[in-house]
């Protein structure tokens, strides 16, 4: 590894590490009441695709167990609802219910709100650089 190619990644590592704790303080702020992190993060998962609870423990990278109890929270609290499809009656999937759809677009629509306020002191020319590079960190980071 060459010296620029650590120097990006560290910087890469330093800005993500810095989004997460300025979205988890603006949660912790009351801005999405009610929800920890974790909790979006599931929301956020089954609201772009339906899945069972080990395809969300996969995807987590947690252990079966702990999404269960995540995911029986956010079932009592309406926002996720688990069905048994007709032709397979050996699993249970997950779906957001219309609650957990609107808390999800609200905290979407919260979340950009937020980037924008971070991203404002920068000029035009600056917003236009950073969206280069979010493409192109897209296109080699997608599957």
């Amino acid at each position: 590894m060459t010296k620029p190619a650590i120097a990006t990644a560290q910087a890469l590592l330093q800005v993500t590490m810095l989004l997460m704790r300025s979205f988890s303080a603006n949660m912790r702020r009351g801005s999405e009441e009610g929800l920890e992190p974790a909790q979006v993060g599931i929301l956020m998962h089954i609201g772009m695709q339906v899945c069972t609870l080990s395809e969300l423990a996969q995807h987590l990278s947690v252990r079966l167990p702990t999404v269960s109890r995540s995911v029986s929270v956010l079932v009592n609290a309406g926002l996720i609802k688990r069905w048994t499809p007709e032709d397979n009656r050996r699993i249970s999937l997950l779906d957001l219910t219309i609650a957990g759809r609107k808390k999800l677009t609200n905290f979407k629509n919260l979340a950009d709100q937020h980037v924008v306020s971070i991203l404002a002191p920068l000029t035009s020319v600056e917003r236009t650089q950073v969206d280069v590079a979010l493409k192109n960190l897209i296109k080699v980071m997608k599957p």
